[in-house]
Formats: C-alpha cells, structure tokens, sequence
C-alpha cells in the first residue's frame, strides 16, 4: 500500500508518512461535507411545484426566454402585477399556456416576444406549453 521507506521495521507507518496522509485525510473529510444528517432537499420544494420540499428558490426576474425546448428560467418570481416577457429563440412554435385561466395566455408563436401581465394576488402560478408536455414553469408572485 505504502513505499516501503514509510513503513517503519514494525509494519507500523512511520510519523513521516502520517503527516503527510493526515491533511489528505481532513481535505477529504471537509469535501464530503457534513451535511449533519439533515434533510437533503433545499426549502421550498421541487422544480415546477415550490412550496413542495426539493423546489430550489425562483429566480427574481420578468425575463423567461423559450430555447432547447425549456423554459429558461423555469421557475421565476416577480411582484403583484408585474409585466413578464416570454421570448421565443427556437424558432419553432412554442406556447405560454397557464393552468390559472384568469391569466391570459400566449398562443403558439414561433419567434419573438410575447409579454403576460400577472395578477396582483399573490401566489405560485403554473404554465407549460401545449405542444411540448415537457416545457413546464412557473411564476411566484410575491
């Protein structure tokens, strides 16, 4: 395991080689982590859902640009009624379409700019579009 000149007559390794394997052992240990046991999913839930444990915090932002088939970014928050602009850099048809049917709708567009006021309740808001079941998102206001 060890070049001999570390291991001293006794099969014991000599104090030079633990010094030198002790700080390779503490980097490693602090690597790991330690995450002390504690639940591994972040607050707030998962991706696409918050409120449900494993969602990482939305981006602050009124900016979701539709490319590689994905909203990017998916999971947004913005303020009561603030103006959200969805831009379409596929150049193939894409739609905005929110589960909350009092929140108007972007229809299949297949470049450009398409803006969707939000309400001014506060609350989590879900939208997908319809031609592709994998491009989910959604927008918290707060």
């Amino acid at each position: 395991m060890f070049p001999t000149h570390f291991i001293t007559r006794s099969r014991r390794l000599a104090p030079v080689s633990l010094r030198l394997v002790s700080p390779l052992l503490i980097v490693f240990a602090l690597a790991c982590g330690g995450s002390g046991g504690g639940p591994t999913t972040p607050p707030g839930g998962t991706p696409g859902n918050p409120g449900t444990p494993g969602t990482p915090n939305p981006t602050t932002t009124t900016s979701v640009n539709l490319q590689n088939n994905a909203f990017s970014p998916a999971d947004i928050q913005v303020s009561p009624g603030a103006t959200v602009t969805f831009t379409n850099l596929d150049g193939i048809d894409h739609t905005v379409t929110f589960d909350n049917t009092s929140i108007t709708s972007v229809g299949a567009y297949t470049s450009g700019s398409k803006t969707v006021t939000m309400p001014g309740a506060t609350g989590t808001y879900a939208y997908h579009c319809t031609i592709h079941a994998g491009m989910k998102g959604t927008v918290a206001v707060k």
